[in-house]
């Protein structure tokens, strides 16, 4: 098992996650859960910024911008996808 950099960090967000899935359940449109997640890490008083926009740069030249759904306490990015069922990997 790889070593966790920010190991407390890194829990108390799977236990967010968790606690989302076990509400809200699966089916929803990402929007949704980024919401959910929100207000889970609000009350778990994890400080996060939603949908931060970066440039995407290629060989010193930009993409265009890039929308991280969560940069969690300036350490953690935190990209979720939503399919027919939530679940964490």
């Amino acid at each position: 098992m790889a070593k966790l950099i920010y190991p407390e960090l890194s829990y108390k967000i799977v236990a967010a996650l968790y606690e989302v899935q076990k509400n809200l359940g699966g089916g929803y449109q990402e929007k949704y859960y980024q919401k959910a997640l929100a207000k889970e890490f609000n009350i778990k008083k994890i400080k996060y910024t939603g949908q931060l926009p970066i440039e995407l740069r290629y060989k010193d030249e930009s993409l265009g911008r890039y929308f991280l759904d969560f940069l969690i306490e300036d350490k953690i990015v935190l990209e979720i996808k939503s399919d027919s069922k939530f679940y964490i990997r």
